[in-house]
């Protein structure tokens, strides 16, 4: 009975859903204070040691966590491991780094083994296969990626991708400093599983309170993923802007929060480019008796900020 007992305990313990752990202080890695998840990083647990947070490895820790994404500090002593499973990577962003320890100091994957003294900076990446400079290799290329504000205060995130590969699904995650802190906005599952490109959009109906941060996290098949490059909707983009009216016959009126040079571009329902005029003046005019009767979506950047609305042309 007792042998039965242990088990299932042994079972429930592998098994165990594995968690997301931010550092919350400078600490060391081996202190569960350290960490937001209340414990020391475990099997499979997710790793984040945010921007200003140094945290210090002084054990040799076996226990194969998943992702490491470094916005801050991680500072080896001599001798001390931290160990990856074979899916996972470390992701030192822009301003982050690894540092310290001896030739006794490891980063270690299942095939792969990074030893110190180290002296890594951001951006860059380490994973099973090896390392390398800037952002770890996407299973697509994206070829775009971009925050706008509607007028109604939500966000809408659009990207295109070419070459998509392998991929599971794509989550949408949203953070109010974009180091730390990121927490689920939406999921979405790919165009095509092999070969191609799409073009995908995403609204956050959370309205705008501050800046925000997104990212895309790209799964594969294999459980594997990478995060995309960060964008940002500022908070300076929660003033009104508006055009009027949204009915349009002849002419509408645009107003922004501040004047300064900018682009208005038109597309039709189809996505086609209908219409494009510069801008420098805070509340301006915009001819559209030429555009045929229809939807159409207006998009405005000032070089700082975007904003999308729509409008009706009668």
């Amino acid at each position: 009975m007792n042998k039965i007992i242990g088990i299932a305990l042994l079972l429930i313990s592998t098994y165990a859903k594995a968690a997301s752990c931010s550092a919350s202080k400078n600490g060391n890695w081996e202190s569960a204070t350290t960490w937001s998840c209340g414990h020391v990083p475990g099997a499979g647990d997710n790793v984040t040691i945010g921007t200003g947070i140094t945290v210090t490895v002084t054990g040799n820790n076996t226990v194969e966590i998943g992702n490491l994404d470094i916005s801050g500090t991680l500072d080896f002593t001599n001798g001390s491991k931290v160990s990856l499973g074979s899916g996972s990577a470390v992701n030192i962003y822009s301003g982050g780094s690894i540092t310290g320890g001896n030739p006794g100091a490891k980063l270690v994957f299942p095939s792969f083994t990074i030893k110190g003294p180290f002296s890594v900076e951001g951006p860059s990446y380490i994973n099973n296969n090896g390392q390398g400079s800037g952002a770890a290799p996407l299973p697509l290329k994206l070829v775009s990626f971009a925050a706008s504000l509607q007028q109604n205060q939500q966000v809408i995130l659009r990207w295109t991708t070419a070459n998509e590969e392998n991929i599971n699904f794509i989550e949408i995650e949203s953070s109010d400093n974009g180091s730390s802190g990121w927490q689920l906005a939406g999921t979405t599952s790919p165009m095509v599983s092999e070969g191609g490109g799409y073009s995908y959009s995403f609204s956050d109906r959370n309205k705008l309170n501050g800046d925000r941060y997104y990212r895309l996290k790209i799964v594969d098949r294999d459980g594997k993923y990478v995060f995309s490059k960060v964008v940002v909707v500022t908070s300076s983009q929660t003033e009104k802007f508006s055009i009027t009216p949204t009915l349009v016959n002849n002419s509408m009126t645009v107003s922004l929060p501040a004047s300064g040079l900018g682009q208005v571009s038109i597309f039709n329902a189809f996505g086609q480019l209908a219409k494009t005029v510069t801008f420098d003046n805070q509340t301006f005019t915009i001819d559209v008796s030429m555009l045929s009767r229809g939807l159409y979506f207006v998009k405005l950047a000032d070089g700082r900020n975007s904003y999308t609305t729509r409008f009706f042309k009668q």
